[in-house]
């Protein structure tokens, strides 16, 4: 009895560990993640095993997305949110689960440990990321971005092939567990050194050499309360003007504000906008900030660039809002339910999409929520931004593991497009990341951050194709395994045909 009360809490337990590998501020962890999911994978479910997937799941996203409940302080309906999430998406392990537990038994363990368990897996992290609905973080491969020489791939076959490439290396020690042989562990080696090789090739270049620029990065701690507070409009101002000039004495090219910085509409209120113009015009430095945008009885979330002239020269609107957040989904559904006073009292208007992503001037500008998602910043490198410019407002999450989960975004998007990216975040880590995915400046308190840049005109083979490389991969090695799988049938058919007309003959 007390034998099966612990193997009840296996799952659990393995989905914790899962999640320690994950970006947390605390625990420099990352490289576990090559040998975190082993114990999920030898864990024996019952019949299926999808329900020991789900407790797997369920743990691992608890752990990893703990950070959602510093939202606590704004409304307790978040628990609720909570919950509901960790349970959806805990479904996604326990197919996985229960699909590696179907194949090992039908096709052996190499099968399903080498083949099935990574295509699976990394088939769950990229559908979490698509639609209006996506979630770009928990992604496995998030867990090694302070280890910039193993993510090089991802500007070629992108950010998901890291999971593949995790998930190969689990199956290897698994499967080395389960067969009571170090052979298979060569194979984990194999996979590590494969993610390693692509440190050794040369970024791509094109005819136009980068051109270089300095680019001061300014970071603040305003918490959430003040910050959604309209008495501190004007006091909030000034602080904002005082970091930007104090910036402008080191003479940047490009002073970069973190995400909606005050309390109001900057651009059409005549008490905001001429403050930040006179500050670029003064100073011959264009300026890069977040701020809502009210036009047409419409709000945007905008990041919006003034230039050194003082006129504000062009402005990018947020295409993937954050659910709940910015957004409430079937808003007209909840108002026929009679839901429509407590949804209203939850968000009472819902920001609007922008329509696409255009660079803002040659910049790059992904808001916020939208740095998690590799589709974004691809987008913005395939219509021609040279520089990745992230702003941010994480005060919502302050002091949680979201911090640094955040950053890890910024870091991957940096090397899938080869990028210089400079990341601007209130209540966060801001800093600025060269296209190999190495930090060249960091802070995660109030103050200014001034690197030394480049305009990148090259385009990455993930930019130029997605995930196309990766999926033309996983074609390929399903034809393979199933030529395989019928050419070993096929022996052993002639095999059992010569057995049979050897003991024919010997009677």
């Amino acid at each position: 009895m007390a034998k099966l009360r612990i193997q009840k809490i296996y799952p659990w337990l393995a989905g914790a560990v899962l999640a320690l590998s994950m970006p947390s501020g605390h625990l420099p962890l990352g490289v576990m993640v090559f040998a975190a999911l082993v114990p999920a994978l030898l864990l024996h479910g019952r019949r299926s095993g999808f329900l020991t997937g789900w407790a797997l799941g369920v743990a691992f996203f608890a752990v990893d997305l703990r950070w959602l409940l510093t939202l606590w302080r704004f409304t307790p309906m978040v628990l609720a949110g909570y919950i509901a999430l960790i349970g959806f998406y805990g479904l996604s392990v326990a197919i996985w689960k229960a699909a590696v537990t179907l194949a090992e038994r039908r096709w052996g363990t190499a099968t399903a440990f080498m083949l099935v368990s990574p295509f699976l897996w990394t088939l769950m992290e990229w559908l979490r990321a698509q639609g209006s609905m996506g979630f770009g973080f928990s992604t496995l491969y998030s867990a090694l971005y302070r280890t910039p020489e193993l993510i090089q791939a991802a500007s070629v076959f992108g950010p998901w092939f890291m999971s593949t490439l995790i998930l190969l290396a689990n199956g290897g020690l698994a499967l080395a567990a389960r067969r009571r042989s170090p052979f298979p562990v060569l194979l984990s080696c194999v996979v590590i050194a494969i993610a390693a090789v692509f440190a050794v090739f040369p970024i791509s270049s094109t005819d136009s050499p980068p051109e270089p620029m300095s680019v001061a990065v300014i970071g603040s701690d305003v918490t959430q309360d003040v910050k959604l507070d309209g008495i501190h409009l004007l006091d909030l101002r000034d602080r904002y003007l005082q970091l930007g000039a104090t910036a402008a004495e080191a003479q940047p090219d490009l002073i970069v504000f973190p995400e909606s910085i005050l309390p109001g509409y900057i651009l059409v209120d005549s008490r905001l906008l001429p403050r930040f113009e006179e500050l670029a015009r003064s100073s011959g430095i264009s300026l890069l900030f977040g701020t809502g945008d009210l036009r047409d009885g419409k709000v945007y979330n905008a990041a919006v660039l003034i230039g050194e002239d003082g006129q504000v020269k062009d402005r990018y609107d947020m295409i993937r809002l954050v659910p709940f957040g910015e957004w409430i989904p079937a808003r007209g559904l909840l108002d026929r339910l009679g839901l429509g006073v407590l949804v209203r009292s939850f968000l009472p208007l819902d920001v609007s999409r922008g329509a696409d992503v255009s660079p803002v001037d040659v910049y790059g500008t992904p808001i916020c929520f939208e740095s998690s998602f590799p589709a974004i910043t691809r987008g913005f490198a395939a219509n021609g931004a040279e520089l990745l410019v992230v702003i941010t407002n994480d005060a919502w999450f302050a002091y949680s593991s979201e911090l640094e989960a955040h950053f890890a975004c910024a870091v991957f998007r940096a090397v899938e497009t080869r990028r210089y990216l400079a990341q601007a975040a209130n209540g966060g880590i801001s800093g600025v990341i060269d296209p190999r995915g190495s930090i060249l400046a960091e802070s995660g308190s109030q103050g200014i951050l001034s690197a030394e840049v480049e305009l990148r005109r090259d385009r990455s083979l993930y930019v130029a194709w997605g995930e196309i490389p990766l999926l033309l991969g996983w074609i390929a090695a399903w034809i393979a395994w199933g030529v395989w799988i019928r050419v070993r049938t096929r022996l052993g058919a002639k095999r059992s045909a010569a057995n049979l007309s050897g003991t024919a003959s010997r009677r």
